[in-house]
């Protein structure tokens, strides 16, 4: 049994015991912006909208569905919800960094349901209403970082011995 901490202010200060479970996905960048060239783009929302008008409100998108997965990940893209993209340099050489790590509170949300292991869904239902088991899958480490933000871990590309950076998103 871990030992209990002296004093926590709020509960999603102190993270939920759990386990590793890794496992390999794609990621995509986000569609706005410079990050993807604008035909691709245009492409994309014409298939957001085709998707919208056939599912309706559970239909799913580029960017929740198939770009960027929610939750704990190494790698891949930051997700920029609160801020949109922007590019972080290192500030000892101002090369570009690549992503690291990335700390999400959320394993899943409204728009991020397609990421949901299969063993935790519901198959007769739609969007977050599948998830079994309700917020303790939703949310398994239950800490926050701010309102709705995931936290990136920088590293300079160019030489890895300079600071870090971190990004809340």
């Amino acid at each position: 049994m871990p030992p209990e901490p002296l004093s926590v202010r709020w509960e999603h200060e102190l993270p939920e015991p759990c386990v590793l479970h890794p496992e390999e996905v794609d990621s995509y960048p986000w569609a706005e912006d410079d990050t993807l060239p604008a035909p691709l783009v245009a492409r994309i929302d014409a298939w957001d909208d085709a998707q919208i008008e056939e599912g309706g409100r559970h239909a799913p998108s580029y960017q929740g569905a198939l770009s960027i997965p929610p939750g704990w990940r190494v790698g891949g893209f930051p997700s920029w919800a609160s801020t949109g993209p922007m590019d972080i340099a290192c500030e000892c050489c101002g090369e570009p960094m690549r992503l690291l790590l990335t700390a999400g509170g959320d394993e899943m949300d409204a728009d991020s349901h397609s990421w949901m292991p299969w063993e935790d869904r519901d198959p007769s239902l739609q969007g977050m209403d599948a998830i079994r088991r309700g917020q303790s899958v939703a949310m398994p480490t239950r800490l926050r970082f701010g309102r709705d933000r995931d936290l990136h871990v920088f590293l300079c590309r160019a030489d890895p011995g300079h600071p870090p950076r971190w990004v809340l998103s």
